[in-house]
C-alpha cells in the first residue's frame, strides 16, 4: 500500500516541479495574506501539498478533497512526518459549512463548475466558510490565455491546446511532459466572470496576483527563459475579501 502512496504522490506532485509548476506555486504562495495563526481551508486539496506549505506558514489547517485517494495518500504523508494538518474526504460541489475559516483557498476547482449556476454555487458554499473579513484565494486557468503560445510550451514542462466549448466555458487539453506524460481536459471561465460572481456575494478587494517565480529560479534559469510564461501564465490567482457585513 505505501509503495502504492508513494506512487500517487510523485506523479501528481511532479507537476509541481516542472517550470510552470515553479511559477504557479511561487504565484499562490505570493497572494497569500500572512498565515502564521490563522486557520485556513484547503477545498480540492488533493495530496496535501498546498496544506503542507500553508502549515509550514504556521496555520492550521484543514485539507478537504472529494477523491478518497488523495485523502488517503495526504494522511499517509502527514502519518510519515506529522505536521499536524488535518484532512476531510468531502466533495466540492456540495461542501458543507466546516468553520469560518480566515482563509479559504481552492486551486483549480472552480474551472470545473458546469455552468454559472454551478460557479455561484462552488463559490457559495466557500464563502460560507470564511469568517466576515476573511480571504479568498484561488488559482484557476488563465481566463485570456494566448492559445497559439501555450502550444509550444513544452519548455515549461507542458503544452495546452483548445477543443472547443462547454458550459459556457471554454475547453482545452492539458499534456503534462513529466517523465510519465499524461493528459487531462481543463475548463477556462472567460474575462471577468469569477470576478462578478465574487462581486455578487460581497467579496471586495479582488487583486489579481502578479505571476512570478523565486529569485533561485529566476537566476537558475535566467530572465529571458520565464519571460514569455510570466507575461502569459497558463494560470491565474485572484484574492478577495468577504465583507463584514455580507
Amino acid at each position: 500500500m505505501t509503495d502504492q502512496y508513494e506512487r500517487l504522490g510523485e506523479t501528481y506532485e511532479q507537476v509541481k516541479k516542472i517550470p510552470v509548476g515553479l511559477a504557479e506555486v511561487a504565484t499562490m504562495m505570493a497572494a497569500l495574506p500572512t498565515l502564521k495563526g490563522k486557520s485556513v481551508l484547503d477545498v480540492g486539496s488533493g495530496t496535501g501539498y498546498y496544506p503542507r506549505l500553508f502549515r509550514a506558514e504556521g496555520a492550521e489547517v484543514l485539507g478537504v478533497d472529494s477523491a478518497a485517494e488523495m485523502i488517503r495518500y495526504a494522511c499517509h504523508v502527514e502519518s510519515r512526518e506529522p505536521a499536524g494538518v488535518r484532512y476531510e474526504c468531502v466533495d466540492a460541489t456540495q461542501l458543507p459549512v466546516l468553520g469560518g475559516f480566515d482563509v479559504v483557498t481552492a486551486c483549480w476547482l472552480i474551472g470545473y463548475a458546469p455552468g454559472i449556476p454551478a460557479l455561484d454555487d462552488m463559490l457559495s458554499r466557500l464563502a460560507a466558510n470564511l469568517r466576515p473579513g476573511g480571504e479568498l484565494v484561488l488559482l484557476y486557468p488563465n481566463p485570456s490565455p494566448d492559445w497559439e503560445q501555450f502550444a509550444n510550451y513544452s519548455r515549461y514542462g507542458l503544452t495546452c491546446v483548445r477543443t472547443g466549448e462547454a458550459d459556457g466555458r471554454i475547453r482545452g487539453l492539458v499534456r503534462v511532459e513529466t517523465e510519465q506524460p499524461f493528459e487531462f481536459e481543463t475548463f477556462v471561465w472567460g474575462p471577468g466572470v469569477v470576478e462578478s460572481r465574487l462581486e455578487r456575494l460581497g467579496f471586495t478587494h479582488l487583486h489579481r496576483q502578479a505571476t512570478c517565480v523565486t529569485d533561485e529560479d529566476l537566476e537558475a534559469r535566467g530572465a529571458n527563459f520565464w519571460e514569455p510564461l510570466l507575461a502569459n501564465p497558463t494560470f491565474m490567482v485572484l484574492r478577495a475579501r468577504l465583507t463584514e457585513h455580507a
